[in-house]
């Protein structure tokens, strides 16, 4: 039916290891139906979530209630519509200082940079975890934005990416070296992802920010984004929960 198993063994991210619905009323069989969700999700040695959206069935919600699941992960996914300007050179914005500018890369630059940087946290850059990525991101089929913040000497320090699907510009991973957050780095790749957007004809821009995540957060409301939807997991007492 409308019920969409995630599964991909070694990347930490659980949008992608998780069950998703995307019909509220395709609730029929939902013990059998999650069961035999789970039974693969264990094939794959993948911790089980049920990724809860506006579009999961309330009889599902009730029945997992009833378990006595546990909730995690609560997300919030942003909006912000683009007005369609297009900046004087939108591949590389003027530099952050003289010793650090942007430019769009390749994948293949872009995965050594987000390894070197360290990625949004430590398990997202593991051997298995960046080939995991790395094949994933391969087979996008739409425009993918892959920015990289470097200084002269080459070391990144900054690491963005977003994909041009239509009118839509979804930004996903924003890395940061820890060394130098808080200086307006990530403002700037923001910037530059947004450009990058608005030069592919995107008419709104959207990502995903955890709840705890107040920096991104505070950055991203300075940007003018507003609230699109909520989302979190559930997952069976006793089960592991992924980060």
């Amino acid at each position: 039916g409308h019920w969409i198993g995630r599964l991909s063994p070694g990347n930490p991210a659980r949008r992608v290891n998780s069950l998703n619905v995307s019909d509220p009323e395709d609730d029929l069989e939902i013990a059998a139906r999650l069961e035999r969700m789970r039974g693969c999700f264990e094939d794959h040695h993948v911790p089980f979530h049920l990724r809860v959206t506006p579009l999961t069935p309330a009889a599902m919600l009730a029945h997992v209630d009833m378990l006595e699941w546990l909730t995690s992960g609560e997300t919030d996914v942003w909006l912000l519509p683009l007005d369609g300007r297009v900046e004087d050179d939108p591949v590389a914005p003027p530099p952050i200082t003289d010793d650090i500018g942007i430019r769009r890369v390749s994948l293949h630059d872009w995965i050594a940079a987000f390894g070197d940087i360290g990625g949004t946290r430590p398990e997202t850059v593991t051997p298995v975890a960046l080939d995991r990525l790395a094949a994933s991101l391969a087979r996008v089929a739409v425009p993918l934005v892959c920015l990289v913040a470097s200084r002269r000497s080459g070391v990144p320090i900054a690491a963005g990416i977003a994909i041009a699907d239509g009118p839509y510009l979804g930004i996903y991973d924003l890395a940061v070296a820890p060394e130098i957050r808080r200086q307006g780095v990530g403002a700037r790749m923001i910037a530059a992802l947004l450009a990058q957007g608005r030069a592919h004809a995107c008419r709104c821009a959207w990502l995903q920010v955890v709840r705890d995540n107040l920096p991104a957060r505070a950055l991203y409301d300075r940007f003018g984004f507003v609230h699109g939807y909520s989302y979190h997991y559930r997952h069976p007492p006793g089960g592991r929960a992924a980060v």
